[in-house]
C-alpha cells in the first residue's frame, strides 16, 4: 500500500494500468476516496497509467486537524507524483478534486501535461454560489451518520434518471462509506477547503491545455460555473454532457472516458 509524504501528512495512492502508458492522476471530490470511482478509472486504465489519490482527510490518507486548503492538497498530489517517480502527468479532478487540480496546474505547471476539470468551480466572485437547496441538504447530511448522508444527498450528486435506473450504485457508495467513514477532522477540513477555495485570480497563468466538463443536470455545482471557468482559462475548451448530473464519471463512465481519452490523445 504506497504512501507519499507531504510534509507530515501521509497520502495514500494506488496505480493501475500499464506503467509505460502516459500517466493520468484522478482526484476525487468531497469526502470521497479513490474507491468511489466505480467503473471510470478502469476504463481510463485501458489507455493510461492511472494514479488514484486519497485526498488528505479520507480513505487511507492521514486526516490532520483543520484547516485544509485546496492549494495544500494540490501539493499533496505533487508529493504522490514524486513518490511514484512521475515527472509530468495528465491531471483530472472532479468537484473538490477539480479545485485541487486547478492549483496543481497553477502552482506546479511543469508537472501537468493536460488538465481536465469536471463539475467544479474556480471559487471567488467568478465562481458563483451553490444552490440553496443543495447547501441545506449538505448541511443536514452533516448531522447524520456518513453512510446515511451518502444516500440522503444522492439526489444532488446524481441525476434523477440515473438514480431510478441504477440504485445499486448508491448502495455501493453506502457500503464504501460504512467501511471507511471519513474522520470528523478530515470531513471538516475538506468542507473548509472547498468553502475557502479561490483560484480565480490565478487561472490566467494555467498554461496547460484544459478540458472543462459538466453535466447539464448538475444540481450541486451548476453548469454556469464551468462556463465561467472555461472562459477564463487561456487554453480551455468546454464540453457539456446532456442529462448527466454532478458525478458524471459515475453516471456516464463510457462517454466520460471516451471524451477524456480523445482530449488527452
Amino acid at each position: 500500500m504506497p504512501f507519499a509524504r507531504s510534509g507530515r501528512v501521509r497520502i495514500h495512492y494506488e496505480t493501475l494500468g500499464d506503467p509505460g502508458a502516459p500517466p493520468l492522476v484522478l482526484i476525487r471530490g468531497l469526502a470521497r476516496s479513490a474507491r468511489y470511482w466505480v467503473d471510470f478509472h478502469e476504463l481510463c486504465a485501458e489507455r493510461f497509467h492511472v494514479v488514484l489519490v486519497d485526498n488528505r482527510g479520507v480513505g487511507f490518507s492521514d486526516a490532520p486537524p483543520p484547516p485544509y486548503s485546496t492549494a495544500a492538497m494540490a501539493d499533496d498530489v505533487v508529493a504522490v507524483l514524486d513518490d511514484a517517480g512521475i515527472g509530468r502527468a495528465h491531471v483530472l479532478g472532479i468537484s473538490l478534486g477539480g479545485m485541487i487540480a486547478q492549483w496543481v496546474a497553477a502552482r506546479h505547471p511543469g508537472r501537468v501535461s493536460r488538465l481536465v476539470l469536471g463539475c467544479t468551480t474556480s471559487g471567488g466572485r467568478l465562481g458563483g454560489t451553490t444552490p440553496l437547496a443543495a447547501s441545506l441538504a449538505l448541511l443536514r447530511g452533516g448531522t447524520m451518520p456518513f453512510h446515511d448522508a451518502m444516500r440522503y444527498t444522492a439526489e444532488y450528486v446524481c441525476a434523477e434518471r440515473f438514480l431510478a435506473e441504477r440504485p445499486e450504485v448508491i448502495d455501493q457508495w453506502v457500503e464504501i462509506a460504512r467501511r471507511e467513514p471519513p474522520p470528523f477532522a478530515g470531513l471538516l477540513g475538506q468542507i473548509l477547503a472547498a468553502a475557502r477555495h479561490d483560484c480565480s485570480r490565478h487561472l490566467a497563468r494555467i498554461g496547460a491545455p484544459t478540458l472543462v466538463v459538466t453535466g447539464d443536470a448538475d444540481r450541486l455545482i451548476p453548469p454556469i460555473h464551468s462556463y465561467r471557468l472555461a472562459a477564463r482559462l487561456p487554453r480551455a475548451r468546454l464540453r457539456v454532457l446532456p442529462g448527466a448530473g454532478h458525478d458524471f464519471p459515475t453516471e456516464v463512465p463510457e462517454a466520460a472516458a471516451a471524451l477524456v481519452t480523445r482530449f488527452l490523445g
